[in-house]
């Protein structure tokens, strides 16, 4: 048996439909003999699981919960269970390049790096909608040159080192991954490195409906704004609520400057959605504001559907991405992985 090198963790909200895609993409990786599969069911659909596709990797575990409160709650969990010294969040609409656990292995060999997140590409990229959402939310991964260190790494699908996160977050970790984002900016804080690793990459299912687009932009906003200041006192929340009109021009001008090539530009679709960008930067900057002053409130509860049930909030033909039959066993799911 080969020593396990890297867990992935994966939430399974509904029955094993909706995370098996991603089972599927894990299963072709080159190394998956090193990966430990990690996933968090609600009881009520364990029956659903196909344990012979979970068979295939190094080890697996079913973890049982009562509901998934939030996608937080049930990664954290995974992250107390896993057995691999690296520990990734992964998504049921994320799907991982074949070479991508072997290169997260190899990025956090050297020790020098806390976390280590992939590139990620849109995996739905045929509505604006889809680029307008992608653009907002993983600019930064968006096929860089070269790997190079981050302020933050990709939300729901950056890499640990298991005994760190352990040692540093355990106890709090559901908080600190809601909104991860926050953990990254206090690793940072704290002179921990965050690696950007752009030799592998995952294809990201996006929201893709405009309701939905712009819901989960204000519902992400006011998540990150309530955990970012959960530690404030009122002078500093009243300024920064007093400056939300800026965020919108500093993000847009961000998003200028990581475009920085005609390419890039025409790959992302930019101009052509930019009005949906302008409206997405507004809602999150009013999000963000009224989560300095509120909190997050049951916001929280919806920015969870959002994550965990993503078909509901993509179009038809998006939706079918996500979607893999049980009988379609791709023969890359079957074959032996690559000798360690």
């Amino acid at each position: 048996m080969s020593e396990l090198k890297l867990t992935s963790v994966l939430n399974m909200s509904g029955d094993y439909s909706g995370i098996r895609r991603t089972i599927r993409a894990l299963s072709e990786q080159t190394v998956r003999n090193q990966i430990e599969v990690v996933v968090i069911a609600t009881r009520a659909h364990l029956s659903s699981i196909d344990h012979s596709e979970l068979a295939v990797f190094g080890a697996s575990q079913v973890v049982d919960v009562e509901s998934l409160t939030t996608g937080a709650y049930g990664w954290a969990e995974g992250c107390r269970r896993a057995q691999a010294p690296i520990v990734v969040i992964s998504e049921d609409h994320g799907f991982p390049a074949p070479n991508w656990a072997e290169t997260l292995i190899d990025a956090h060999a050297s020790g020098d790096y806390y976390a280590v997140c992939p590139a990620l590409e849109n995996g739905n990229p045929a509505t604006l909608t889809s680029w307008a959402n992608f653009l907002l939310s993983f600019l930064p991964y968006f096929s860089p040159d070269q790997p190079h260190e981050v302020e933050a790494a990709a939300g729901h699908n950056t890499s640990y080192n298991r005994a760190a996160l352990m040692a540093d977050y355990g106890a709090e970790l559901d908080r600190w991954l809601n909104p991860e984002r926050v953990l990254h900016f206090d690793l940072r804080a704290r002179g921990k490195r965050i690696l950007l690793d752009s030799r592998t990459s995952v294809a990201h299912v996006n929201l893709s409906l405009i309701p939905s687009y712009l819901a989960i932009s204000y519902a992400g906003g006011r998540v990150f704004g309530s955990s970012r200041a959960l530690n404030w006192g009122w002078g500093k929340r009243l300024i920064y609520t007093a400056a939300f009109p800026l965020v919108p021009l500093i993000r847009l001008k961000r998003l200028l400057e990581a475009l920085n090539t005609p390419q890039k530009r025409q790959k992302s679709r930019f101009w052509p959605a930019l009005p949906l960008i302008l409206v997405g930067l507004g809602c999150h900057a009013l999000g963000e504001a009224v989560g300095y002053l509120l909190g997050a409130g049951d916001i929280a509860r919806k920015y969870t559907e959002y994550e965990l049930h993503r078909r509901e909030y993509v179009t038809e033909a998006d939706r079918a991405l996500l979607t893999v039959s049980a009988d379609a066993r791709d023969e890359s799911a079957t074959r032996q992985p690559a000798a360690a």
